[in-house]
């Protein structure tokens, strides 16, 4: 779903960053698979490279964060077989 906030679509899309609540980093959505449109990198050594996320525009406004145009998105790790995580973040336009 395209969200549409003063004139400029606000969509999650391959590439753009995004960075949750509490992370130290932001990081990039990269292809998904059969399991989620999107993954997001993991950034470590271990056997998981990636995980798979789904991102909602939840705010009504662009605001400047880190000197770029961003809005708030809930931000939605699936489970495997459990509950899906949910926090909420930043994602750049």
């Amino acid at each position: 779903m395209i969200t549409e906030i003063n004139g400029i679509g606000v969509v999650p899309r391959i590439d753009i960053r995004f960075k949750p609540d509490g992370w130290a980093f932001g990081t990039r959505l990269v292809k998904g698979d059969s399991f989620s449109e999107f993954r997001c990198p993991t950034h470590n050594l271990g056997p998981i490279t990636s995980l798979a996320v789904r991102l909602e525009v939840t705010g009504r406004t662009l605001q400047r964060f880190q000197g770029e145009l961003a809005v708030r998105v809930k931000v939605i790790f699936p489970g495997d077989g459990e509950e899906d995580t949910v926090t909420h973040g930043w994602m750049w336009v």
